[in-house]
């Protein structure tokens, strides 16, 4: 039986939920300072030498100041375990050679882990009677459901946007176990009468269609959210989900004021969900959000929802540093309410990224990862912060973890495929929220008609202005239109604050105007995009690999690049994604 725990004295190091007791209290302790515990109770009091600790902490790529670093850990340590270094109860000092842990470290072992993952998925529900004023709630309550009970260890909830294709009057409950990898289903109807809602849901096991349970509620339209909260303590009493002390906290943790205010928060969900596909709708949305936290300023998930209409406003419709500065100042809002709210983490990283803090979301994100239950767009976002730090390996595993976690996840690997010059293996990730990158492939790979077809067919949809622009400068330029393409790269690339936007109106720009494109690149470089592939893989930049400028900015992103490898190490990225192996592109 493998022993995942280790007491010494009154303490209890629990290796496998990453936490250090005392009495059965959690001693607060930085991620460096546990990994160095870890490996002293590993050693069974036996002498720990400082190589040993720099090869633990750093890997292979030491910390240039590793000395500094083993002795500030060991201070933490011993502050947290309150010791005192010249009587040393926990921790004793081998002069000059190391550490090792004093009196006897008992083994602990674990039970068998009896935990087994669950896999749900809330359908949309079916209003049984048309009526526009409470049509909303097919949607959004399933999708506040879902939202409630991610992030836990033993359950994962595929993304509503996935549940969507299966929300019919027949539901093929094959069909979903097959394509969705799920377990459990829940779906049900909706009827409106005056003032109240009937509800009838079923928890049903995928693809057997046994009944879990069936319910019938009927809830006042004032008082949506016991309706949220009814399923979700149904959902985890049946399932007999094994929730940790802090996952039954979570549960209880984000209630609105008002009925009111929930009321406004479920609209807007509605209104957003389509994201920048549904770009006229994100105002309304908006001030949905809004007036509900006039009366709910303590609910975080809205907090984030706003946050999310405000970046997505300003990356696709007007006034773009004035609304990622709102989407900023809101994601800190829900994360400063609720630290574990996992719906603002992975949308906040998506921000930062634009803001040129790629970096630094990355190692949020993953020293998350390292210590918390988390879900597919933790790693979807994820996906976009490696490839912005120029880590295109650590993105594709990050992909992988999302869709390990949800079958369907959509993430941007797409881009990251793009980027390695492996065009074939892009054109297999292509998805709704895909713009662009799909025709670049496909212009890549010779198929230049091909491209043009899909170009001109999204330039005449319903897209919001700047990727309308985006797509017209592409259009233009396998047209031959050469005025045309760089006038609209130029709009374009003065609209995105986002730097992975400014980079492809660069590519556009290269074949026709090189000293265009390399200050394009330049700015690209300057707000934060250290893709060392995008620059070395493509083709279509080889007019500019001869000047000097070019290579004193590949220069500059290498730099950058290796310094977030360096982040990326310490933050324990190698324990959550792996360690990442030169990507060899698949034969063309």
């Amino acid at each position: 039986m493998k022993a995942h725990k280790r007491d010494f004295g009154e303490l209890e190091l629990d290796l496998a939920q990453y936490e250090l007791r005392r009495r059965g209290a959690k001693v607060v302790l930085e991620r460096q300072p546990m990994d160095l515990l870890i490996l002293l109770a590993e050693k069974q009091g036996q002498l720990t030498t400082r190589k040993e600790i720099v090869t633990r902490l750093w890997g292979d790529r030491p910390y240039f100041d590793s000395d500094r670093g083993i002795n500030t850990a060991i201070r933490k340590i011993r502050v947290a375990l309150c010791d005192d270094p010249e009587q040393p109860r926990y921790i004793e000092t081998i002069v000059g050679k190391g550490y090792r842990l004093v009196g006897k470290v008992r083994q602990v072992p674990s039970a068998p882990s009896t935990v087994r993952v669950t896999r749900l998925m809330v359908l949309p529900f079916r209003m049984l009677q048309a009526d526009s004023d409470s049509a909303f709630l097919a949607f959004s309550v399933p999708d506040a459901v879902g939202a409630a009970l991610s992030g836990f260890t033993s359950l994962v909830v595929r993304s509503t946007a996935a549940a969507l294709r299966y929300g019919s009057d027949s539901l093929d409950l094959k069909r979903v176990a097959e394509e969705a990898a799920v377990d459990v289903v829940l779906t049900g109807t909706m009827l409106r009468a005056g003032e109240t809602i009937r509800v009838n849901c079923q928890l049903i096991e995928a693809p057997a269609g046994t009944v879990r349970w069936s319910l019938q509620l009927q809830v006042s339209l004032r008082d949506l959210f016991q309706l949220q909260d009814h399923l979700v303590e149904r959902i985890v009493g049946s399932l007999t989900l094994s929730l940790t002390a802090r996952e039954h906290s979570l549960l209880k943790r984000d209630i609105p004021a008002s009925p009111a205010a929930y009321e406004c928060y479920l609209r807007g969900n509605e209104l957003s969900r389509r994201g920048l596909a549904g770009a006229e709708n994100l105002p309304v949305a908006r001030d949905l959000y809004a007036r509900g936290l006039e009366e709910s300023p303590g609910y975080a998930p809205a907090w984030a929802r706003l946050g999310r209409c405000h970046f997505l406003i300003g990356k696709g419709v007007e006034h773009p540093a004035e609304n990622f500065a709102l989407a900023e100042s809101a994601f800190k809002r829900a994360l400063e309410l609720n630290p574990d709210l996992e719906l603002a983490h992975s949308l906040y990283a998506r921000l930062e990224a634009d803001l040129g803090k790629a970096e630094q979301a990355m190692v949020r994100l993953l020293q998350r990862a390292a210590t918390a239950s988390t879900g597919p767009d933790l790693f979807a976002s994820l996906v976009q912060c490696c490839r912005y730090c120029g880590l295109a390996e650590a993105s594709l595993a990050a992909h992988e973890r999302a869709r390990k976690l949800d079958p369907q996840a959509a993430t941007s690997v797409i881009q990251t495929y793009f980027q390695l010059g492996d065009y074939e293996r892009a054109l297999d990730h292509v998805n709704p929220g895909v713009w662009m990158t799909d025709a670049q492939a496909l212009d890549a790979l010779g198929r230049h008609q091909d491209a043009l077809s899909i170009l001109r067919v999204r330039e005449r949809s319903p897209i919001p202005l700047p990727m309308r622009t985006y797509v017209r400068a592409w259009r233009a330029l396998l047209e031959g239109n050469v005025k045309e393409s760089i006038d609209a790269a130029e709009q374009a690339a003065r609209h995105y604050i986002d730097p992975e936007g400014v980079f492809y109106m660069a590519l556009v720009t290269a074949r026709l105007d090189p000293g265009r494109a390399l200050t394009m690149l330049e700015d690209s470089f300057k707000r934060g995009f250290f893709s060392v592939y995008a620059l070395t893989r493509n083709a279509w930049l080889d007019p500019l690999r001869t000047d000097r400028r070019f290579e004193e900015l590949l220069r500059l992103v290498r730099a950058k690049s290796q310094q977030a490898a360096e982040a990326y190490r310490n933050a324990g990225g190698h324990r959550v994604l792996g360690r990442p192996t030169p990507y060899q592109r698949t034969p063309s």
